[in-house]
């Protein structure tokens, strides 16, 4: 059976990418029973808390895992690892190369932002040693394969403020932007693995509580069950002559599900580096200036701050700055 997990970072900030990220297992599990937990199934090398002797990789909600006070090495190396199951043991050498691999709709959009081209002297990986990382891969490969299971996808979509701005100037709502990104990935995964048992696990879409009728105009080629709609959860099942996929939107998912998780951190990751490129601009043009995550009152904080050099750098409101 399939076993995947959808999760988003930066859906509230001012500044910087909106990334929907997406993780999928293959499992040789009974559909008929619930999923394994996949914490407990690959507990010699992941674990939901942070092990001193990093002999595992942490896994969990990416605020979990990532702060701004510790830094991006869980996180970097947990995501890192992971994608080099999927990619056959071939670590990306640089961002550009993780976007290839990860989101590679976005690799042309990237360079017409100023603030999202690479440093000539770019470190990378960000904060880990690339062997670090390759030995805990292989660890990882390795418990895999005992266990019969493969990730066989790990990928986001990362929208970038233009494009943001345009889908929220023809919808209105953040929350339709949010789900219509959501939805390329659960079409993808209808489309590669619709024809063998699934679960999809969702983290709640912004504030939306009902989906119904969004999964049946997007996927109207299948049937579809609602099967739970209350506060917090939403549970449902499309159907296709003899193929059956469960969706669960549900709060707080990313706890609940390896998955969810896992797709929470990339999103995150891939987030996170591209605001240290975003940074890394500004601070070539002002020295002094405070680097910013981009969330509402900092971020306003920053624009104040870089007010007349991006004016005088000629960068245009709906390049840099997201309308909602």
């Amino acid at each position: 059976m399939i076993l995947a997990g959808i999760d988003e970072a930066g859906y509230g900030p001012l500044l910087g990418p909106l990334v929907v990220g997406c993780c999928a297992f293959e499992l040789a599990a009974d559909p008929a029973l619930p999923p394994p937990c996949l914490w407990k199934k690959l507990g010699q090398v992941v674990s939901r808390k942070r092990v001193a002797t990093g002999r595992k990789l942490h896994i969990n909600d990416s605020k979990l895992v990532y702060s701004p006070g510790t830094g991006l090495r869980e996180l970097e190396r947990s995501v890192l690892a992971m994608l080099s199951c999927v990619t056959g043991n071939e670590m990306p050498g640089e961002l550009h190369a993780l976007l290839r691999c990860a989101a590679e709709h976005v690799l042309e959009d990237v360079d017409g932002y100023p603030w999202y081209r690479p440093a000539s002297d770019e470190a990378f990986p960000i904060e880990q040693e690339a062997i670090t990382v390759r030995l805990i891969a292989n660890a990882l490969a390795a418990e895999l394969r005992r266990n019969e299971t493969a990730c066989v996808y790990y990928a986001a979509r990362v929208v970038l403020e233009k494009q943001l701005n345009r889908m929220l100037a023809a919808t209105r709502n953040k929350a339709s932007v949010l789900f219509s990104t959501t939805a390329i990935h659960l079409d993808y995964l209808l489309r590669t693995f619709g024809d063998r048992p699934m679960l999809i696990v969702c983290d709640r879409q912004g504030g939306r509580e009902h989906y119904g009728h969004l999964l049946r105009l997007m996927f109207e080629e299948w049937d579809l069950q609602v099967l739970t709609e209350r506060d917090g959860l939403g549970d449902y099942c499309l159907q296709r002559g003899s193929s059956s996929v469960r969706i669960i939107f549900r709060e707080k998912a990313e706890c609940a599900a390896m998955p969810v998780a896992l797709a929470s951190m990339l999103s995150k990751y891939i987030r996170e580096a591209l605001m240290r490129r975003f940074n890394a601009f500004w601070l070539t043009h002002l020295p002094s200036v405070t680097p910013t995550a981009g969330y509402y009152n900092d971020g306003s904080r920053f624009l104040r701050d870089i007010e007349l050099k991006r004016t005088e750098l000629g960068i245009a409101d709906e390049q840099l700055i997201r309308s909602r």
